[in-house]
């Protein structure tokens, strides 16, 4: 559930910077890449923000293996934050000088919410974000990154459960292993 959470978050961050932060992605790699090499012979408009993306998203992800998955929950939750700041900053229509370092703000967070095994399950929600992102921000443009904030809020409040190697009767260490305890028997 937490993934899927986060996954729903990521896919609606790209679908806002694809939409209103220069149209790039905030962490598809492959599709920013694609959106270089066709911006570099023949349009440019998108080629800073596509290069932009791409490098400071591979950046976070390489940097935040280093750092603990709740933590880098929190710094992806501090990022929205800014995030929603610039976003209401700019009216919520944000152009000009304040695209760029928005969608370095989405890239960082998305980079912080990667995965770190695959699991293709969570995946089929970031389809689902980004139409959440058109449809929402259509009509209430000034949600901007809210719900983002607010996925990524509850994926980091709530316990990690199965996913992160804690059971009911695990001990706590993260191993997966299941060791039931039996109440002390009373003489």
């Amino acid at each position: 559930m937490r993934r899927t959470m986060l996954a729903l978050a990521a896919g609606y961050l790209d679908g806002l910077a694809l939409l209103y932060l220069g149209g790039a992605f905030a962490s598809v790699v492959g599709g920013n890449l694609v959106l270089a090499g066709v911006a570099a012979v023949a349009d440019r408009a998108h080629l800073a923000g596509a290069v932009l993306a791409t490098g400071v998203y591979a950046a976070t992800v390489v940097a935040a293996r280093r750092v603990a998955p709740a933590r880098c929950g929190v710094a992806a939750l501090a990022a929205l934050c800014a995030l929603t700041g610039g976003w209401a900053a700019a009216h919520h229509d944000p152009r000009g000088v304040v695209q760029m370092p928005l969608l370095a703000l989405a890239s960082i967070a998305c980079g912080l919410l990667a995965p770190r095994r695959m699991d293709w399950r969570p995946l089929l929600a970031v389809p689902v974000g980004a139409a959440g992102a058109v449809l929402l921000l259509d009509r209430a443009a000034w949600l901007g990154p809210l719900p983002a904030v607010a996925l990524v809020a509850v994926a980091v409040v709530v316990p990690a459960g199965p996913e992160a190697g804690w059971t009911p009767y695990s001990d706590g260490n993260g191993d997966g292993a299941h060791r039931r305890t039996r109440p002390a028997s009373t003489p």
